[in-house]
């Protein structure tokens, strides 16, 4: 078998995996179903992936690629830092919308340690996004920030934490219903203005 065909067969797989736990979600898809949409056996697909879990893992890279493409669109050709600010909510916004069903959460509390590493990656790949956000602000006399690093770490961990702090009632492996879903991005983007006004004082 090349490479390319492997690689291929791989990228199929974690395409069938995607669409069934963003239908079903990913606890209650099994391995067999995966199979049968593939039309090939349940071993083929333990060639690629040892369990359920690491194709889970690699549904959830794929997705997280997916991701930061699009919120390095958002800094690219920046014309309102302000607006670049909200456009980052709104990206993570349509993501989670369209990949509640991944149980994100869950594999965060109860994943290997590659996935926590991952986790901390992916916040610090956004930290850097938001502080050229900020950067491009000051350039343009949009925003006074003596130091947009550290503006930029403080603005997304805040973000992060009203995730966990907005519900009465949460713990790390749930997913937020529709309506608390939509009242934590209401105050993200509340907190958002809050940094907006203050940079721009």
């Amino acid at each position: 078998m090349h490479t390319e065909n492997k690689d291929e067969m791989r990228d199929k797989i974690l395409e069938a995996a995607l669409k069934r736990f963003t239908h079903y979600g990913a606890g209650k898809t099994t391995m067999n179903e995966i199979a049968d949409d593939l039309h090939c056996s349940k071993a083929s697909l333990y060639y690629y992936f040892p369990d359920k879990k690491a194709m889970h893992l690699a549904v959830l890279e794929k997705i997280a690629e997916a991701y930061f493409a699009e919120m390095e669109k958002v800094t690219t050709n920046i014309t309102s830092a302000a607006q670049a600010l909200h456009n980052i909510i709104d990206v993570k916004k349509a993501f989670i919308s369209k990949f509640c069903r991944l149980e994100i959460f869950k594999i965060q509390k109860d994943g290997p340690s590659v996935f926590q590493e991952g986790v901390k990656k992916a916040k610090q790949i956004e930290i850097a996004l938001t502080t050229e956000v900020i950067k491009a602000g000051v350039r343009t006399g949009e925003f006074k920030v003596d130091n947009a690093e550290q503006t930029a770490d403080l603005l997304v961990q805040a973000i992060v934490g009203l995730r966990f702090s907005v519900p009465d009632h949460f713990s790390n492996d749930e997913e937020l219903d529709e309506e608390t879903f939509e009242l934590v991005i209401e105050k993200q983007k509340l907190l958002v203005d809050f940094f907006i006004k203050g940079m721009k004082a």
